[in-house]
């Protein structure tokens, strides 16, 4: 394993020679991307971080339940033309 990472890198390392320096300017980049990714843990799912946004408010069940039948009236209008 040890000598294939080697001979990988040596592969690498002499293909660089025939990169025109944009390409080498784009690969920098690839490559400080790839170190980021593996500096970072993989989001499992959808991570949505709300952090406080409804701080402050108190809603009562009757608030929520007309604010749902409000939301949810107007779905389904339209189809039955």
């Amino acid at each position: 394993m040890a000598q294939d990472v080697a001979t990988l890198k040596a592969e690498i390392i002499s293909a660089l020679d025939l990169l025109p320096p944009e390409n080498l300017r784009l690969l920098r980049e690839f490559v400080a991307f790839l170190r980021s990714r593996d500096e970072q843990p993989a989001p499992q799912g959808r991570i949505v971080k709300l952090g406080g946004l409804w701080e402050g408010y108190t809603f009562t069940e009757e608030e929520i339940t007309a604010a749902r039948r409000e939301a949810w009236a107007g779905l389904g209008e339209g189809f039955d033309e």
